[in-house]
């Protein structure tokens, strides 16, 4: 069995041609010695349709509030559009992928949270069947942070919690968020290259760690802590073939 990578690439990125076919090529690469399973969101996408289609944006304590009308704009834009954006790149570049939703074949469900809609938290189980299946039939999984309640109704659901749970019930060999930033920066903006999961904490009380980053750098930890071996927030300006950014380790 090859080694698998599980890789979040940052809806901030996704809306640059050049940094996204470079990714795509280097993806393709990578997928003839690993499996890979790529996960997304689609932040900026989002946000044009909203305006295209005079949706007004809510916030409830700095995050986007989804009703129903908000919810169709964000399966439209994630699944609609840019999976299929990404799942065509690596196609052009000669890789069997597959674009889907956590929503597909019931993958991913989710705890509603209602504070913020319709709109999943945490997942609380992932069914590999269908992911599996996939990369056993040499297809390459491309999966829009989409996902079900109990009841079956679609939820929003954040792309960096998708990706870590995904890494983590498939124990990967690595996780790496491609992000706008060269990784955890310390008080001189300068790339901290390795961090062990015991300075988190520490690393957070002195503010080293802040703002989105928080929660990031918490789910690289779980992560650890269920099985991954290494998880990368990279800068995704220069790439994925030579990976550069913080390597969140033991």
């Amino acid at each position: 069995m090859k080694p698998l990578t599980v890789v979040k690439f940052g809806g901030s990125l996704s809306s640059n041609v050049k940094i996204r076919d470079k990714f795509l090529e280097e993806t393709a690469k990578i997928s003839r010695t690993q499996n890979i399973i790529l996960v997304h969101g689609g932040g900026p996408e989002i946000n044009t349709l909203l305006e295209k289609f005079a949706i007004e944006s809510r916030f409830v304590d700095g995050l986007r509030f989804t009703d129903a009308k908000t919810l169709e704009i964000v399966e439209m834009a994630l699944s609609g559009k840019v999976n299929r954006i990404l799942t065509t790149g690596l196609i052009k570049n000669g890789v069997n992928a597959v674009g889907i939703s956590g929503k597909d074949g019931r993958s991913v469900i989710c705890k509603q949270l209602k504070k913020f809609g319709l709109v999943g938290g945490e997942p609380i189980k992932i069914d590999k069947k269908l992911i599996n299946t996939l990369i056993k039939n040499g297809f390459l999984p491309v999966i829009a942070s989409i996902a079900a309640d109990v009841k079956g109704n679609v939820v929003n659901v954040n792309a960096d919690t998708l990706a870590a749970s995904i890494a983590a019930i498939f124990r990967a060999r690595r996780l790496i968020f491609l992000t706008d930033v060269a990784g955890v920066l310390d008080e001189n903006k300068t790339t901290i290259k390795k961090i062990k999961i015991s300075e988190i904490k520490t690393l957070i009380r002195n503010r080293t760690i802040i703002g989105g980053m928080i929660p990031k750098i918490k789910g690289c930890a779980d992560s650890i802590k269920k099985g991954v071996k290494e998880v990368w927030i990279a800068d995704g300006m220069n790439g994925i073939l030579d990976i550069k950014g913080t390597v969140i380790k033991i």
